[in-house]
């Protein structure tokens, strides 16, 4: 898996968070609010990023659909 930016690791440590604390994942609104983006189209543009990089998955069109991959790897910065 490749490293990660400041913003990637931020974005996967609260999707991690979320899961752990809520048993589900966040909505792509609820991240951008944590993140500071008011659009879910910058957000996508992390979850991408995120994806490419070999450590989320998600399945389009349904909602709160991310899944971390090796959860157990701690994020690079």
């Amino acid at each position: 898996m490749q490293g990660l930016t400041k913003r990637q690791a931020q974005t996967l440590d609260y999707i991690r968070k979320s899961i752990e604390e809520r048993g589900y994942p966040p909505t792509l609104r609820e991240i951008g609010e944590y993140m500071g983006i008011r659009s879910t189209n910058g957000v996508n543009d992390h979850l991408r990023a995120l994806e490419r990089k070999g450590y989320l998955r998600r399945e389009d069109m349904k909602s709160r659909a991310l899944r971390l991959v090796n959860q157990d790897d701690t994020p690079e910065s």
